[in-house]
């Protein structure tokens, strides 16, 4: 009996896996609209009733699709060992760095795809996502970022901070490999070259803004 009972658990996980993975993809290529529940799951070998007893519903497929394409991109379990490291926060900055623009350079599924759609053409589940999935890593960021600057999380010059630190490599995510633009050159480019702008460019940018910071305050 017990072991009828794990089987079932294992096949259910597996059509849960498997619908998020076809649902993933073609959401990436059509879009929410464009993404019928019948070609998901024709796709993915389901009856038309899998959808609703595994996420609830269309919805809860999409917003399930979202947050795994985040955390793809972004896992938060790495970036709070990241955070926790006994070191420099010029060292964490650093490593939170490359794993981010390692994703991007590995990704080569809808992951990236589908976050990026999502940002560019927002739905209704995005608050969703910015609350439970961008908010815990964005936290995590500004930590780390107001240990370099000095700055509380109450001073708005942290927030811009964030910003110029994370917006370059949110375009990187948006930019569409297969459509000729002038970033797309980027990518063609060692990921190691990216990182390293990347990285000299926003200690230089946060260094700056904590002396301007200090010169005021003097």
């Amino acid at each position: 009996m017990a072991g009828r009972k794990r089987a079932a658990r294992a096949d259910g996980d597996a059509t849960r896996a498997r619908l998020l993975e076809v649902a993933g993809q073609l959401f990436a290529r059509l879009g929410y609209a464009g993404a019928a529940n019948k070609a998901i799951c024709e796709a993915a070998g389901t009856d038309l009733a899998a959808i609703n007893y595994h996420f609830g519903g269309r919805d809860g497929l999409y917003q399930a699709v979202l947050f795994e394409g985040y955390e793809q991109l972004i896992e938060l379990q790495k970036l709070k060992e990241i955070h926790a490291r006994q070191d420099s926060a010029e060292n964490k900055l650093s490593a939170a760095i490359d794993m981010i623009v390692d994703r991007l350079y590995d990704e080569g599924g809808w992951h990236g795809r589908v976050f990026a759609r999502e940002l560019v053409a927002p739905s209704t589940h995005l608050a969703a996502l910015v609350r439970e999935g961008v908010m815990p890593r964005f936290k995590l960021m500004s930590d780390i970022l107001s240990e370099v600057t000095g700055f509380s999380a109450q001073d708005p010059a942290l927030l811009r901070c964030v910003l110029s630190v994370i917006a370059p490599m949110l375009m990187m995510l948006v930019v569409d490999r297969d459509t000729p633009t002038p970033f797309r050159a980027l990518m063609t480019r060692p990921a190691d070259e990216l990182k390293s702008h990347l990285k000299h460019f926003a200690l230089a940018g946060l260094l700056a803004t904590k002396e301007q910071a200090s010169r005021r305050g003097s």
